[in-house]
């Protein structure tokens, strides 16, 4: 699970949140290692009341 601050996600309607927590498998997170602090562009999907991480990477 990682945790987020984001701004606003129209597509799945949600405002700008502080703090949102994501389920994501080590496969994903492990080859880029986030650490606090790292700026990364994700896809989700929504499953019930769950976001499902697809995809991470790092930003610059």
């Amino acid at each position: 699970m990682i945790l987020v601050r984001h701004e606003a996600v129209a597509p799945l309607g949600m405002a700008a949140m502080e703090l949102m927590a994501i389920t994501g498998a080590p496969a994903l997170l492990d080859p880029i290692t986030p650490k606090p602090g790292d700026r990364v562009k994700l896809a989700v999907r929504q499953q019930h009341d769950q976001l499902i991480l697809l995809r991470i990477e790092k930003l610059p």
